[in-house]
């Protein structure tokens, strides 16, 4: 702002990426005699902000400037290592978190702190397999787990298996989420596609088909919805993120997952409270020299920054708020561990 004298008449605010609220920014009473007058504003949110400011009610010309605020370096709080065996994937319930111990063939409930409190497993049937739990998601009142070696989706009611659904449609199924209407999203990374399943857990659908144009799938991985109903896939081979709109069935936009000049394996996928996509990379094959972090993308597609070392088949992830902190816990399959970090 250019100009001398009293600027009481100035206002600006922040808006959030979810547009929910808004961080009042404070001027000074009066224009120094250069007449610029500076305010620093700090971002606690990650993602896309928008900053208006008006003169007498007035937004002025260039208003608002789109304020991007990037990942920071995180701050690893703690390394959680209970008894795990090739973890997989991890969602929370509260206080709760539920964890898909794979080579276990098990599922695991721990505590906030990551003792363990519960443990199940698939029903005990002659035409069921060894247990190969893969994703997890939460519907409000069951849990539904993604089985690889089963090729179908087991759901579980009060930690006990209350019905098996998908084994006439799935074939390798992956990642796992679950619609504001109670649907539920299944990748299938071998016929590229996903598979939507009603309450009644009859196939409604699939999205996808195999290729690199836009609305095609190579190799999906993990899923999420986000707060638009928004299906956010993350495709392996591909090696990028899509959004689609389920309803419509189409795709909206591809994210290309570039990071220092390199292209990225897409693994884990998760959403903060804006939306903001969290997802989980590798590049290279083998250990001791591949390079794996969590790379962090706004919901348009820009570039937030990237977080995370010293993973070993870095997989799962998911984003809790909790108070004005927002934490991502990061599944470090190879390594046995939950890594907890605060944005």
């Amino acid at each position: 702002m250019v100009g001398t004298g009293s600027i009481a008449s100035v206002e600006g605010f922040v808006e959030s990426p979810n547009g929910q609220c808004c961080q009042r920014i404070q001027f000074p009473d009066i224009v120094p005699a250069s007449g610029i007058c500076k305010a620093i504003v700090w971002m606690n949110q990650v993602g896309v902000h928008q900053v208006h400011v008006k003169i007498c009610g007035t937004e002025i010309e260039g208003s608002p400037v789109k304020l991007v605020s990037g990942v920071r370096e995180c701050n690893l709080l703690k390394t959680y290592k209970p008894p795990m065996n090739q973890p997989h994937d991890i969602t929370k319930l509260e206080n709760m978190f539920v964890v898909t111990d794979k080579s276990n063939n098990q599922v695991q409930v721990f505590d906030s702190e990551f003792h363990p409190t519960n443990k199940f497993c698939s029903p005990e049937s002659t035409d069921m397999g060894k247990f190969d739990p893969y994703a997890v998601a939460w519907t409000g009142k069951t849990l539904v787990v993604t089985d690889l070696n089963n090729h179908c989706v087991v759901e579980f009611k009060n930690f006990v298996p209350f019905q098996v659904f998908g084994k006439e449609k799935l074939k390798r199924p992956c990642g796992i989420a679950v619609g504001k209407d109670g649907s539920v999203y299944v990748a299938d990374c071998e016929k590229h596609c996903i598979f939507q399943f009603n309450k009644q857990r009859e196939c409604t659908f699939n999205i996808g088909g195999q290729g690199s144009a836009l609305g095609q799938l190579n190799a999906p991985w993990f899923l999420a919805i986000n707060s638009s109903g928004n299906l956010v896939v993350s495709e392996f081979k591909n090696r990028r993120v899509q959004v689609f709109d389920p309803q419509k069935r189409q795709p909206i936009r591809i994210i290309d997952v570039k990071h220092n000049g390199k292209s990225w394996d897409c693994r884990g996928l998760a959403l903060d409270q804006n939306d903001n996509i969290y997802v989980t990379v590798r590049n290279g094959f083998m250990r001791g020299w591949s390079s794996e972090h969590v790379l962090v993308y706004a919901p348009n597609g820009d570039f937030l920054g990237a977080f995370g070392e010293g993973f070993n088949y870095v997989r799962g992830i998911t984003v809790t708020k909790k108070g004005e902190k927002t934490l991502a816990y990061v599944v470090d399959g190879a390594n046995h561990r939950i890594l907890e970090y605060e944005m």
